[in-house]
């Protein structure tokens, strides 16, 4: 419509320079006959029509009974239909373009799960490198700032030193002690930074007006930010379950509890999970129908929630350090698919053998990960049994998927098979992480509400 209404403001603009110039010629430039337009009308129609028809025997190859009825009438309105909902696609695809207001929202969120992501991909070379317990302090504000003199340094040490898990290695250098200091450092540093991020671009929107009307997008935006706060308090619980002067008097390992770390690791995959969505779908517009789009869309959300019970799962074997188990069978577990009985059924009652029995815990993980992987395949199966009117934007995102999900089972059976090696472990870890902003990605093209902000 925008090109038509151009060319008419270009030739009519056109017309007029080319009658001045006439006119001061002497002469005077006459606009084109009704023969003349109507000709050229008539050949842009039949040539327009002609492609509309080439398009429609394309589209129509594949129903061949078409062509053997009389009726003209359906012929014409299949072609339509087609037509109609080719031209709806490509919408979706090119045509519209978000509002400012949204892109700058949406940047925004973009960047504050960035950070979040990074927080959880740090948080993860804590763990592995045991370094989490290494500051025993909670100090929110002058907490930012590390240990800099010789004098410093000791005093810090001194402190770590009165707790269990320094009791139990015995021996540690200071320059051992600055290595895990540092990374529980840039850990708590970079999780605070989000508060930042988060916080001053929201009451700038808030100040401009950007959420007016929009009060569930409102009370998500504030809910995240809720969600951040309990994080932190999470955070400093879970590490106080490692500082706990009982682990030395009943024997335990001085680690962080398992469920309080799927706890910290749950509540941050949600926060990320949350920015990225609200994210997506600022920057998309609304849903477009296609034939089979609810079953489609019922197989994204089944598999969100798959892949999203598998990092809890994951979240266990980290905690219990499952990951050390069977690494040398693999596939195999204690000689078979699963393990042994002997092996599942340790702790009383059955069910939290899942939650605190290392062997269960990794049988818990690959199993969930074997029916993440069937859920994916269940929904590639969906979008290709509806493909002939599905949106190039979905196809694209579920390349994506694809493309994550071959990449994090490699690297989960390299992580099994190389005794967790950090840098592998780490990089599976992110792989997760990956893998559901791909899926969240493909269930916020299937449901996107088309926002418009202020």
């Amino acid at each position: 419509k925008k090109k038509k209404e151009n060319k008419k403001k270009d030739w009519t603009r056109n017309f007029w320079i080319a009658n001045k110039k006439a006119a001061r010629e002497g002469g005077k430039q006459q606009p084109r006959s009704s023969t003349e337009t109507n000709t050229k009308t008539h050949t842009h129609t039949k040539k327009k029509q002609a492609k509309s028809d080439s398009r429609g025997l394309k589209m129509l190859r594949f129903r061949p009974q078409v062509f053997q009825t009389n009726s003209t009438r359906l012929h014409w309105a299949f072609l339509f239909k087609r037509r109609l909902q080719s031209t709806v696609s490509g919408f979706r695809d090119a045509s519209w373009v978000a509002p400012p207001a949204n892109k700058a929202v949406a940047h925004w969120l973009y960047c504050s799960a960035a950070l979040v992501g990074g927080v959880v991909v740090i948080g993860g070379i804590t763990r592995l490198t045991e370094s989490g317990l290494s500051i025993v302090d909670w100090k929110p504000v002058t907490g930012v700032r590390p240990p800099i003199t010789h004098k410093e340094w000791e005093e810090e040490f001194a402190r770590y030193q009165n707790f269990p898990e320094f009791k139990q290695k015995d021996k540690m250098t200071l320059e051992e002690f600055k290595f895990i200091f540092f990374w529980e450092w840039a850990h708590r540093v970079l999780a605070r930074s989000i508060g930042l991020v988060y916080g001053l671009p929201m009451m700038y929107f808030f100040w401009k007006g950007r959420f007016k009307g929009q009060k569930a997008l409102t009370g998500y935006i504030l809910a995240i930010l809720a969600l951040g706060g309990a994080q932190g308090a999470m955070g400093w619980y879970m590490v106080r379950s490692g500082l706990d002067p009982r682990l030395l008097e009943e024997k335990r390992k001085a680690t962080v509890s398992a469920y309080r770390l799927a706890a910290h690791l749950v509540l941050a995959f949600t926060i990320y999970a949350s920015m990225m969505r609200i994210g997506f779908g600022l920057k998309l517009p609304r849903p477009v129908d296609f034939q089979g789009k609810t079953t489609v869309q019922s197989f994204a959300r089944l598999t969100f929630a798959v892949v999203f019970c598998t990092v809890v799962s994951g979240a266990f074997v980290a905690g219990l350090d499952a990951g050390l188990m069977y690494n040398n069978e693999f596939p195999w577990m204690g000689g078979g698919v699963v393990p042994p009985r002997d092996h599942l059924l340790v702790v009383e009652p059955w069910w939290r053998n899942a939650l605190e029995n290392p062997a269960a815990a990794q049988t818990w993980h690959r199993l969930m990960a074997a029916v993440s992987t069937i859920s994916i395949l269940g929904l590639n199966a969906a979008c290709v049994r509806h493909s002939a009117t599905l949106p190039k934007m979905l196809r694209r995102s579920m390349m994506s998927v694809n493309g994550v999900l071959a990449l994090q089972v490699g690297l989960g059976i390299w992580t099994v098979i190389s005794y967790v090696d950090i840098p592998i472990a780490t990089a599976h870890q992110l792989g997760s992480l990956l893998l559901l902003t791909t899926i969240i990605r493909v269930c916020a093209v299937l449901g996107s509400r088309g926002l418009y902000l202020a």
